[in-house]
């Protein structure tokens, strides 16, 4: 069975909510085996706010080893498992804000989940919205989970994936303004974006080709609309494809993810965010999990932020953390 450590997320946002209302629909036998790093008294408090049979949930901070099974027998079936990191209580402050306190929480969340995938405790690591500003409040300057994960794991590159049943698509480059996109776009880093996600489709099991979006309209058209493809694209292909990789391309985007949800591609490479995102939340908006590869364990959060414009009104969806925490136990169990 694969044990999970799941970050409850900013205090402030919805990731405590989400991650309560997963854990009220989760199988128990899968439930025994969560530990959620965050919390108890916070969870409770969230349990209480949603209602109904999250109120029987019982939140018990303990040490992430040990077995729900050496709890009391009445309590085993609605038992969560909770490692709290920080000595001190959160203050009780207004839902919906960014705060320095809360930023340094989310922080150690993160880092002590890593800990217990590390020390072999848990398998795998889910996580649930964190507020890049209270970070930043905080004094923790990175940009998101993925570059702290990085640094966490001593991992000297991780990608970005956006998981959905009908289209996984990794970004060749993230948060970035459109502008610095050719700039930083170059043979090196296609190959190596492209070689890590042929890596992890190897190691899951994943079979089928790659096919790799074109950053220009028509993918240039020979020039006419730009030359990256020409330049970058092609010469990393054609590498590639001496290394044995089964990539194609570069596709037009206003093709290739037509051709992908018909059955031509196991997985895309687009070259900046909304190339990739904007089709892939037209599917999976709600559903969708954002996967890190590159990482020496397997990272899926939900795909979405902290939500602070309803996270006190208790009326959030789980639907993408409960997708988040299933692909966790599907693919460390063969990762």
């Amino acid at each position: 069975m694969v044990r999970l450590a799941v970050s409850m997320g900013d205090p402030a946002g919805v990731g405590p909510e989400v991650t309560v209302r997963s854990l009220v629909q989760m199988d128990e036998g899968l439930r025994r085996e969560v530990v959620v790093v965050g919390e108890a008294a916070w969870l409770r408090r969230v349990a209480k706010a949603i209602g109904g049979v999250a109120r029987s949930l019982v939140f018990v901070e303990r040490g992430a080893a040990v077995g729900v099974d050496d709890w009391p027998s009445e309590i085993a079936a609605r038992a969560i498992r909770v490692c709290n990191p920080l000595a001190e209580a959160l203050p009780q402050l207004v839902l919906g804000r960014d705060y320095a306190v809360f930023g340094d929480a989310s922080f150690n969340y993160v880092k002590c989940g890593v800990e217990l995938v590390q020390k072999g405790i848990c398998q795998a690591l889910v996580t649930a919205p964190i507020s890049k500003h209270a970070w930043h409040l905080a004094g923790h300057q990175y940009p998101g989970h993925t570059e702290f994960l990085r640094e966490l794991s001593g991992s000297s590159k991780v990608g970005m994936v956006f998981w959905g049943e009908r289209l996984k698509v990794l970004l060749a480059t993230t948060h970035l303004s459109l502008a610095r996109v050719p700039e930083v776009l170059t043979i090196d880093l296609v190959l190596e974006q492209i070689l890590m996600l042929h890596d992890f489709m190897q190691k899951i099991n994943l079979s089928g080709t790659i096919g790799l979006a074109a950053l220009n309209p028509h993918a240039g058209e020979g020039g006419a609309f730009g030359d990256e493809e020409e330049r970058i694209l092609r010469p990393a292909l054609t590498r590639l494809h001496k290394l044995g990789v089964a990539v194609e391309g570069p596709v037009p985007a206003d093709v290739l993810f037509h051709q992908a949800l018909n059955g031509r591609y196991a997985a895309l490479v687009a070259l900046y965010h909304d190339q990739g995102l904007v089709p892939f939340k037209m599917l999976y908006f709600d559903d969708g999990v954002n996967l890190s590869i590159g990482l020496p364990f397997i990272r899926t959060s939900a795909d979405h932020g902290t939500a602070f414009d309803i996270s006190d009104k208790f009326v959030a969806s789980s639907r993408s953390m409960d997708a988040a925490l299933a692909l966790a136990v599907r693919l460390a169990s063969v990762y």
